[in-house]
């Protein structure tokens, strides 16, 4: 195939061979930048904005791990009473179906809540915080109904 090429080319005048070379190097510089060039450059903006996303990201957590632990403020009051009631009484107030509630050591709180609209699930958590009782970790799954189901550790602050 390529001994039919040669004589091809070589049956052509100078002028078109001028011009099929010409063509030639047109065709590999298109394929240079839209096959290479292009995507390459695109991969490594995409990179870029995943990279600055994450900072970002890091930083959000960063700040709310210290607003945990930071002491309490004027404006949050210590728990009156055993964690797990406050949790449990709140929770009954807020509507939520609550499955399971553990009092743990240390001020924390299991509870899992069978059905709950996650605007009402958040809102509530934050609610929490205010009272000083933080979220320390929080694990949601879907329900029926557009509705999710969760198993959360809460703390109550401490004053420090």
């Amino acid at each position: 195939m390529t001994l039919s090429i040669k004589k091809w080319f070589q049956a052509l005048s100078q002028r078109e061979k001028i011009l099929v070379s010409m063509a030639g190097v047109l065709l590999a510089l298109t394929i240079l930048v839209y096959a290479i060039i292009l995507p390459f450059l695109s991969a490594l903006e995409q990179a870029a904005d995943r990279y600055e996303e994450s900072i970002t990201r890091q930083i959000v957590i960063e700040h709310k791990v210290a607003l945990i632990n930071a002491p309490l403020t004027d404006g949050q009051s210590l728990v009156r009473g055993a964690p797990d009631i406050v949790v449990g009484q709140s929770a009954g107030e807020a509507g939520f179906a609550v499955s399971r509630i553990d009092p743990q050591t240390g001020g924390r709180v299991n509870i899992v809540i069978s059905s709950a609209k996650s605007t009402a699930l958040f809102s509530w958590l934050a609610g929490l915080e205010s009272r000083a009782i933080v979220t320390e970790s929080l694990s949601i799954q879907p329900s029926d109904g557009g509705t999710i189901g969760a198993t959360i550790t809460l703390r109550a602050k401490t004053g420090k």
